[in-house]
């Protein structure tokens, strides 16, 4: 028995982008509106995979301005 789960990525048609600046995290919101039930995080624990009904509904990427070696105005 298997424990792999099988994810969907839908082609969105506009992406939302938001950057919290206090906590220095960027989300990418592939289906706007929708809440994630399910989140799934990288090893270092710094991008958050978030899913609904098997769907990658949003992004996140924390330490976002070390990830690009600079800050955000």
């Amino acid at each position: 028995m298997s424990n792999e789960r099988e994810y969907r990525v839908r082609v969105p048609s506009s992406i939302e982008v938001e950057y919290d600046r206090q906590n220095d995290i960027l989300y990418l919101y592939l289906e706007p509106g929708e809440t994630p039930e399910e989140e799934l995080l990288s090893e270092e624990g710094d991008i958050a995979l978030g899913f609904k009904e098997g769907r990658l509904v949003v992004i996140e990427v924390h330490k976002f301005s070390e990830k690009i070696g600079g800050y955000i105005i």
